[in-house]
């Protein structure tokens, strides 16, 4: 007998269409931080975590097999599927009146996944995703330690881990934290054989969690002086500060899960905001603010949901507090205190991360708000009951309604220039062994194959040589974060004065094995930098198309 596949399945799908749409298409949806090549590799930069390497091997053996452009819509389909199958399955709401759907809608259309999706962070929201499940099997191994309870708990931490290390930490902090106040409370209640089983496999559960993360950790604490964390100044950490928002400071900004540090920055004149409609974005915000309280006080005096509700209230205030990092709010005094003594913590410059735990506990009170509103129609015997049911549903749609749609088709899928192509296989022709220089100097820029949105230049990812390209970040006087001797002596010769003979400038570069320099033509007339040094007669230009020029450097 076939088995009956769950309704929950079928909402999934539906939710992921409706979500995607034509970005389902094919092509590639490149923004920002998300970039993918037809060719997917496994190469780290200089000073980076190795914890995603299971993820890179994966998806380079899908890449055997298929495209970029379909491993990647693969992974889009699987991010939003899990979204909100995850949280509708796995968040502790009641199931009674579909509560727990409209939890998992909130969870999975909000301004914190919205933000972090246009900004290309996709391996952050599936990190975010795994969330519900994490807290679910948390609960349950404290209730009831043991070896299944164990396995999942762990098992769900460790994927968090390969997609995000910041989300990684910070389920680790819930975790201990959590366990030892389930510790205390149970040596308190003489509840002697549950505290030493909770100790017991919390002490297992680490070793194993250790060992299942040495592939990361020992290369991390071997070359600690390597990491990029050794580059993250108080300058750095300043740059990356909760947004404050002109209408509504940080701290409500904060509340209402926007304060991305990026908000400020140019790249979002190019996207629809729903706070851009102040009034109607006011109004149902207050309306899903109120459920949320509503389902706060509900919580807490209902006894069947009150452990949890302070635990969630607790959550919520916690990365609320966290979130708004070295903002100008009454927390920044807290929050710098935790860069300066902390050492790891710098690791959380973007500090709005944190507003994912704050989602969480919204999505959570929101559910019990729900049931509040209902069991309250239901006594006072309203005849249009699933028509405000309905509109219920409907609320969390409207709060972040530029996610529908193919994120208002703002995101198209695209293809890379037959140009970048031709570039690729004359260089591959080439088997002497080389570096090639990418220009223009710019860690982000815009392509006009990709409707000119800013994205991470991805040169790197798709060019099959070694290719040397820029980190410059170009904001608030922070360049790179490189801490390699050679990047910074090429920085300095592609962003030299004009006074620096050209001969000087080529001779350099191909004293560090560099024998071609790739130059995209879309910022040929914007930008800020003038690359005299190809105009030379030691340069040969071997290829010329509109979007890409291949030069060749000869010797002298």
């Amino acid at each position: 007998m076939v088995k009956k596949i769950p309704g929950v399945i079928y909402l999934s799908i539906i939710f992921v269409i409706l979500i995607l749409w034509q970005m389902l298409l094919p092509g590639y949806i490149l923004t920002l931080d998300m970039v993918f090549t037809p060719k997917l590799n496994t190469l780290f930069s200089d000073g980076s975590f190795y914890n995603s390497l299971l993820l890179k091997y994966a998806l380079k053996f899908l890449n055997l097999f298929l495209d970029g452009w379909i491993i990647q819509k693969i992974m889009l389909i699987a991010l939003f599927f899990c979204l909100f199958y995850l949280a509708t399955k796995f968040l502790p709401v009641p199931k009674k009146y579909y509560v727990n759907y409209w939890a998992g809608l909130f969870y999975a259309i909000n301004p914190f996944v919205y933000e972090r999706f246009i900004a290309g962070h996709w391996t952050h929201l599936f990190a975010y995703a795994l969330l519900p499940p994490f807290i679910f099997y948390l609960f349950k191994f404290a209730k009831s330690p043991g070896w299944q309870n164990s396995a999942w708990l762990l098992g769900w931490l460790f994927l968090i881990g390969i997609f995000s290390l910041h989300f990684l930490v910070m389920a680790i902090l819930i975790l201990v934290i959590y366990l030892l106040y389930q510790l205390a409370k149970n040596l308190i209640a003489k509840k002697l054989e549950l505290a030493k089983d909770i100790l017991k496999f919390s002490i297992i559960l680490g070793f194993i969690f250790l060992i299942l993360n040495s592939y990361w950790l020992i290369p991390y604490l071997i070359n600690q002086e390597q990491s990029v964390l050794n580059s993250f100044s108080q300058q750095n950490i300043k740059l990356f500060k909760t947004s404050n928002d002109p209408r509504l400071g940080t701290a409500l900004n904060v509340l209402v899960l926007y304060g991305f540090w990026q908000e400020n920055q140019p790249w979002t004149d190019y996207w629809l905001w729903p706070k851009d409609n102040f009034i109607f974005w006011s109004i149902i915000g207050a309306l899903l603010i109120s459920i949320i309280a509503l389902g706060l006080i509900y919580g807490i005096k209902n006894d069947k949901h009150r452990d949890k509700t302070l635990f969630f209230l607790i959550l919520g205030l916690v990365a609320f507090i966290l979130s708004a990092g070295l903002a100008e709010t009454w927390f920044k005094a807290i929050n710098l205190w935790l860069f300066e003594h902390i050492n790891f913590w710098r690791g959380f410059r973007d500090t709005q991360k944190f507003s994912g735990f704050l989602a969480l506990s919204y999505a959570y009170f929101g559910g019990l708000g729900i049931i509040a509103i209902t069991e309250f129609l239901k006594l006072k015997r309203v005849k249009c009951f699933n028509l405000i049911l309905g509109a219920l549903f409907i609320i969390p749609l409207l709060y972040t309604y530029p996610i529908l749609g193919g994120f208002a088709r703002q995101l198209q899928p695209v293809w890379y220039p037959q140009s970048w192509h031709k570039v690729n296989q004359i260089l591959n022709q080439d088997k002497s062994g080389f570096k090639v220089l990418f220009l223009p100097w710019h860690q982000y820029l815009s392509f006009n194959f990709n409707h000119n949105l800013i994205i991470a230049n991805p040169a790197f990812a798709f060019f099959d040589q070694p290719i040397i390209q820029s980190e410059n970040m170009e904001i608030n006087n922070i360049l790179t974060q490189s801490t390699q001797t050679e990047y910074q002596e090429i920085n300095n010769l592609v962003l030299t004065p004009d006074n620096l003979p050209a001969l000087t400038v080529i001779s350099d570069l191909k004293a560090k094995n560099i024998k071609y320099i790739i130059f995209a033509q879309d910022l040929k007339n914007q930008d800020i930098f003038k690359y005299f040094f190809l105009d030379s007669d030691k340069i040969r230009k071997i290829y010329d198309s509109s979007e890409i020029v291949l030069y060749e450097l000869l010797d002298f």
